[in-house]
This record gives C-alpha cells, structure tokens and sequence, in this order.
C-alpha cells in the first residue's frame, strides 16, 4: 500500500502498491534523458578551430619550419606563371553573322571546287579567320591554281573574302589563366628555424598546405581532436547531473507507473531543450522553474526543493558566461514557486507563484548586479523583464500541464480532491437526489474519517473524499438499503437471504462502475473495494442460518479484498462505527465509546485490518476521535415544552394569582 503524507501530502498516484519498473525499462529512459543532456551540454561548448587560416588573410603570426621542408618558392614561381601567360597570345573567336555571309559568297563564286573547299575549311574553324591571318589564308589558296589563273583568283577572293573572327578577352584570360595554373611550383628547400611565413603576410593556397604538411596548422584534426574530448566531457557531466533521477525514482517507486515516470522524464528532457532554445533569443529568458511548480503539487515540497537545485546547476551550464547569475534567479525564483505553490486550494495559485517567482528571480538578478557594481545600466530594464516573463510563463506551462496529468495519467492532485467534494459534481448530485439518506450517511463518515486521518498523520483530504463516494453503487437500487427506506417498507422481507446477500454485495461492483462511468480518478475505487473488506453481512446470514443448517459463513461475506492502507482502513471503521451509532436507544459518551471498542475489536478478530499500516495507538487516537465527534451528534437534548404547554402553565399561573388576591 502507499505511505500517506498527510494534509501536505503530495500527489495522490494510484492507490495500489506498484511494483517496481523493470530495471531494463527503467535504463533506457535514464540513457534517453542522459543523452539528450549531453546532447544539449555539446551544442552549448560545440568545438571550433582555435585559428582559422584562410587564403589571402594576413597570418595572425609568424610561422617557423620545425624541420628541414622544401616550400614553395613564391617569388619563382610567380615569374614562371607570368612567363606562361605572356606566351599565350590574344585569342579569336568566329562571329556567325559575318561566316555565314563570307561562306555565301565563297558558294557562289566561279572559284574551283578545291579552292572553295580549302576556304569553307578555314571559315568554319572555331577561331575563324582574323585580320592577320587573313593574308596568309589569301595567299595559300593562290598557291593552289595553276600560274595562269592566280591573277583572276586573287582579284575575286579580294573580293569576296572579309576577315570573320574577332578578340576574345574572356576566352583569352581564361587561356592565360590555365597555362599560368599549369606550371609546377619551384620548390626551395628550408632549413629547421628559418621562417615559413611572416606575421601579417598574406596566406597563399600553397603556404596553407605547407603549414598543414609540417603539422603547423591541421583544422580537421583539431576540430575532430576537440570534438572527441569535448563529447566524452559531456557524457561524464550527464551522466552526473541524470544521477538526481534515481533519487526521484528512490522516494517514488512503490507510487508511479511505467507510463508516469515516462511522462516525467519526456516533460524534463522536452523543457530543457526548450530552456536551450529560449536562451538563444536571451540569457535571462528563464522559465525551467516550471517543473519544480508542477512538482510541488505532484510530489510535495521536499521533492520540488531538490529539483529547484538540480534544474539550476543544468541550467547554469546552459549558460557558459553567466552561469553563476543563472544559478542564483533559478535557485530564488524556484524557490518562491515552490513556498507559494500549495499557498492556495485554488489552481490560479499557480499563476500567482509564477509570478512570485519571476519577481523573486529578478530581485535576486537586481541585487547580484548592484553588489557587482553593474546597476543602472539601460538593458538592466530588459534584463529584468525577461526574468519577470519567465516566471510568468512558468506559471502558465504549469496551469496548462496540470490536466493532463491529471486526466490522462492517473495522477490526483489536491485541486482536484477539493473540486470533487463539491455537491456540485454530478455524482454527487445523483446521490443527494436518488439516495439521499446514503447521501447523508456518507456526509457524516466523510466527516468522521477526515479528523480520525488527520490525527493519525494519514491522507486527509483524500479520505474524506473517498468517504462521500464510497457508498455509490447503492444508486442502482438504493431503496434496498436501510437508509433509504423512508416508507418503513423492507423489501428484504419478501426475498431470499441469498438474493438480499448478492443485491447488498453488488454495490461493490456497481460503485466502481460508476466511477469509471463518471472518469473518477481510480484512487477513488479502493474505498468502494475495500471499505466493507472480506466482512459477514450478520443479518442475511442469520435469517439463512434460521432457514437451513448447511449455510456456510464464507457464503455470506463480501470479496474484499481487505483495507490496504491507512485511509481506507478508517473508512472501514467509520462506516461500521456510523451504522451501529442509529441503534443506541440512549446514547451516552460511555455506550458511544463502548459500541466503538465492541466494533474494533470485531474488525480485529475477524483480521480484517491485518493488511493495514495500523498500529495499536492509531487505533486508540481513531476511537478516541469517534468518541468525541459521535457524542457530539448525538448527545441528549432537552426536550422543549409546546406552545399549548406553555399556554396552560401560564393559564394556571393567573387563575391561582387571582385565588389569592383579597375580596373587595
């Protein structure tokens, strides 16, 4: 069964002892959430290159040869690509226009087939035909006819022949360019010492791969050096900062399920990341105060304190510069949240500790900066601002948070106790309008098991709670039920102690269905379950016994199963305490605290509380509890005379007033 933590108890989980998470489930949650901290601690200090060397920057220092190296000789090398560039000529290029015309013409003429073969070669080249190669073509075709005939052939090819190529700049840079890239580099070779490249010296392709070559300048491997070392230093530092997990898993192992604790753990992993985020747009942009504020209505205050700590120093790390300023607004705006977080039995309480703690943190961040010497500065406004808008947000996230895990994930939280002892739930209302006297009958255990709770140091609120719905599966037929009887009619009379047993017996399992129906919590359903235990119905099994010998006990008793912890225990006792009180002809403090010893000691014999946390004097401060409250109910009154008795005294008061008056 689950520990109670009393009034200021935490959440209240599943009413059954759980076991424990499968040790295999529970290691991969652990790796997930240590991974995603080291995954967020290497985006914070990711590695970059200590220098960064690019052509044609100056060199930030004076570079010396560690041993003998042949380097490139830049002064050398640069007159042979300049020699190789100079050898490239200016390069032509074919305008279509001007080939097309010339080729036209070349067709047409009355120039032997050779001759105009030879041309249509030369025009269609890529290069064309220039001015200065134009001669040379004019004078080659001549070259090609007989003696008698170059006169005539000279003159129509001065005609018709037009030089078709033009300058090419691009083409011939592009040249230039290729023949200069192809010349090998002259070498020379450098003694230990001597100096590879001058501080303040422009950086050459060459002198780059010279540095790298004698292990002077190596990015890639210094990157992957720094990444490597700085990776295994973020995997120690999570591994380290997930170690808190298994604190929070210690203290609530026997009460959370797999599907909870997986929530948890996805909620903090998905706000850290989120925390990383924000704090890109701003350092101060602080709103991971939001989980120790759910916390303290989830799991209480001692709980939520120690994760206030752990979530500031990981949060400090997120913030390499300021990381001890971080540290001090999470520690006092956490902190805040969590004093003011069960301040109130309402959920607005939330906003309102979101807010203290935005308030609280920016205080904190204002008093650091003014000991530090840097008030008044014009972003201290901004600053603060921030701080104020996290803890405000943190506020929200929680109020926003609350349902769900309330609703979805079978966590009970004192908001909503308190919203479910409302006459106003429908349940209730059901109850009050159907079966009004198990209505009342419930009010009162309510009333008995939350002080006798208390001052034991069990769940109080939660016992009264579970009180008002204990008895609901009575709606089904509740004018079965005694106190719902209002006629004087029993319906029992006229069936079988056998079919009485399984009609009082099923508003056991009638009551569950309801609150599964309604989507009560289920911590609810041990009080419906436990609150009768593995009892005899006495009445049912004495009528049977006076119709049949062969009627065995277990026939008669409820299927329990029996009081599993402290508050449902109480119920137990109450109920039976409450029942048996309607019987007392003349109740005094004695016959009260005799018929409560007289019922113990029954529940005791017959060991319905032997699965129960309760000792002997809890027993005692239980009875003594029921004492003083029961005879407070039920204490003798004074019975008041009608107002006919009160006339006759007084007509009887005057007529002998007036018997003894003198005669006239």
């Amino acid at each position: 069964m689950t520990p109670s933590r009393g009034r200021k108890g935490a959440l209240r989980f599943e009413w059954r002892r759980r076991r424990d998470i499968p040790r295999q489930r529970l290691g991969v949650m652990g790796a997930f959430f240590a991974v995603t901290l080291a995954g967020l601690f290497y985006s914070v200090y990711s590695p970059r290159p200590e220098t960064v060397l690019e052509v044609g920057a100056p060199s930030p220092q004076t570079f010396v040869a560690p041993q003998g190296v042949a380097v490139v000789d830049e002064l050398a090398t640069a007159r042979e690509r300049q020699a190789a560039r100079a050898q490239v000529g200016t390069l032509y290029s074919s305008v279509p226009e001007v080939q097309a015309l010339v080729l036209a013409e070349i067709a047409q003429s009355p120039l032997p087939a050779r001759v105009k073969r030879y041309l249509a070669a030369a025009y269609n080249r890529p290069q064309g035909v220039s001015e200065r190669t134009l001669g040379a073509l004019l004078s080659g075709v001549v070259k090609l006819v007989p003696d008698t005939q170059k006169p005539r052939v000279r003159r129509v090819l001065q005609e018709r022949l037009l030089a078709s190529a033009e300058p090419n700049a691009r083409l011939t840079e592009a040249t230039r360019e290729a023949a200069a890239a192809s010349v090998t580099p002259v070498l020379r070779s450098l003694s230990a010492g001597e100096v590879l490249v001058a501080r303040g010296q422009p950086l050459s392709e060459d002198t780059l791969n010279v540095l790298e070559s004698v292990g002077l300048y190596n990015p890639r491997g210094d990157l992957l050096k720094q990444g490597v070392s700085l990776g295994l230093i973020c995997a120690v530092l999570a591994l380290l900062l997930s170690a808190p997990l298994m604190y929070f898993y210690t203290a609530l192992r026997h009460t959370l399920s797999v599907g909870q604790v997986s929530f948890l753990v996805l909620l903090w992993a998905v706000t850290l990341i989120a925390q990383r985020l924000a704090l890109l747009a701003d350092t101060h942009v602080l709103f991971v105060a939001f989980l120790p504020l759910l916390g303290a209505v989830l799991f209480g205050e001692r709980l939520a304190f120690v994760l206030v700590v752990w979530l500031g120093v990981i949060t400090a790390f997120f913030t390499p510069g300021s990381g001890f300023v971080t540290l001090l607004v999470v520690l006092g705006g956490g902190t805040a949240t969590v004093l003011l977080a069960r301040a109130s039995r309402t959920r607005a309480i939330l906003l309102v500790a979101g807010l203290a703690g935005g308030v609280t943190g920016a205080l904190a961040f204002a008093v650091y900066t003014a000991l530090s010497g840097g008030f008044g500065t014009l972003s201290m406004a901004g600053t603060l601002a921030w701080i104020l808008g996290g803890g405000v947000l943190a506020g929200i996230l929680a109020l926003a948070a609350l349902p769900l895990t309330e609703s979805n994930l079978g966590f009970l939280t004192e908001f909503r106790l308190l919203e479910l002892m409302s006459p106003s739930n429908p349940l209730l209302q059901k109850l009050l309008l159907e079966a009004p006297g198990t209505y009342q009958h419930s009010l009162i255990i309510s009333n008995l098991a939350d002080q006798a709770v208390a001052n034991i140091g069990g769940d109080a609120l939660l016992a009264r709670v579970g009180a008002l719905y204990h008895d609901v599966g009575k709606l089904k037929r509740p004018h079965f039920f005694t106190e719902n009887q209002f006629a004087g009619e029993n319906p029992h009379d006229r069936i079988s102690p056998h079919l009485s047993y399984l009609i009082i017996t099923s508003h056991v399992r009638d009551g569950t269905e309801l609150l599964r129906e309604y989507g009560l919590p289920a911590a609810l359903e041990p009080f419906v379950n436990e609150h009768h235990g593995t009892t005899v119905l006495a009445y049912f099994y004495k009528r049977a016994l006076e119709g049949s010998s062969s009627v065995r006990e277990l026939s008669f008793r409820y299927a329990g199963p029996r009081p599993q912890s402290k508050e449902t225990a109480v119920l137990m006792l109450a109920d039976a305490v409450e029942s048996a009180s309607r019987t007392l002809s003349e109740p005094s403090q004695g016959s009260i605290r005799a018929m409560i010893d007289r019922l113990i000691e029954q529940r005791l014999q017959d060991d319905q509380l032997a699965e129960s946390p309760l000792n002997f004097r809890d027993l005692e401060i239980i009875a003594t509890t029921f004492e003083r409250m029961l005879t407070a109910v039920l204490h003798r009154r004074v019975s008041y005379p009608s107002t006919e008795e009160i006339g006759r005294l007084e007509r009887d008061r005057d007529s002998r007033r007036n018997a003894v008056l003198p005669l006239p």
